[in-house]
């Protein structure tokens, strides 16, 4: 286990933290540049953490992906508060994470536009909402659209973060991968490949899902290591995704 130091641990680089969002109950929370955070230390961290799961994170810290949508800072916050607040009651890791999604799908839900989306029970006008622009240049037979991440997570599932494919997700429809929104333009070549890759062989080969993202994090940190070649991968994979979505439909 690392220990919690009153400088900054050595290992994590200083361009992580961006901005220090406020302190309570002993824990800093930090602002971090997530797509820093996967490239140099681990490909998986996304939305936000804490030392219970990465163990890179200092103890007494909360750390928030910046290209996740400021509106949910104070909710993940909230989050990390209770989930902390657990594992002092003695819950394991695992308990409490268990606990905290309930009381954070219960602040989500709670909220009166989640409310109104939930009454109306129209799921197609609630997609043309959350859907906020196609992305052309990675589109094919399967169309790449930016979404509101916040409203998936409120409404469909709460662990969605960064991107997602119909293969995986029963309520994102045929042949579309989501992305969020918020996530850099430079960031987002990073996730449609992952998307691609694990959707085409969880398709092609019947890959289980565990497997096929495995697989795609191989090729997703490949390509953070030394983006040269990203787009023309991408384009061979738009293509393998092409073909293999004519055949599941034909």
């Amino acid at each position: 286990m690392l220990s919690y130091l009153v400088t900054h641990i050595p290992m994590i680089p200083s361009h992580i933290y961006l901005k220090k969002l406020g302190k309570q109950n002993g824990y800093t929370a930090w602002l971090v540049n997530g797509a820093a955070v996967r490239k140099e230390l681990d490909e998986n961290f996304v939305e936000y953490d804490y030392h219970g799961h990465f163990r890179f994170i200092p103890e007494r810290e909360f750390w928030i992906d910046d290209e996740m949508s400021v509106k949910e800072y104070g909710l993940y916050l909230r989050r990390l508060l209770k989930e902390t607040s657990f594992l002092k009651e003695g819950m394991s890791v695992a308990d409490a994470a268990r606990r905290a999604d309930a009381f954070e799908e219960t602040l989500r839900q709670n909220g009166k536009r989640v409310q109104n989306i939930l009454a109306s029970q129209n799921q197609e006008v609630f997609r043309r909402t959350l859907k906020k622009k196609k992305i052309e240049e990675y589109s094919g037979v399967v169309a790449v659209w930016l979404v509101d991440g916040p409203l998936v997570r409120s409404v469909y599932f709460l662990g969605y973060a960064e991107g997602g494919h119909d293969v995986v997700y029963p309520w994102i429809p045929q042949n579309e991968i989501w992305l969020e929104e918020s996530l850099k333009p430079e960031e987002r070549a990073f996730i449609v490949l992952h998307e691609l890759h694990e959707r085409y062989l969880m398709l092609s080969e019947n890959m289980p899902y565990p497997d096929a993202h495995r697989g795609a994090t191989i090729i997703e940190d490949r390509y953070r290591e030394d983006r040269r070649g990203l787009e023309e991968r991408i384009r061979e994979e738009i293509k393998k995704n092409n073909t293999v979505s004519i055949i599941q439909t034909a």
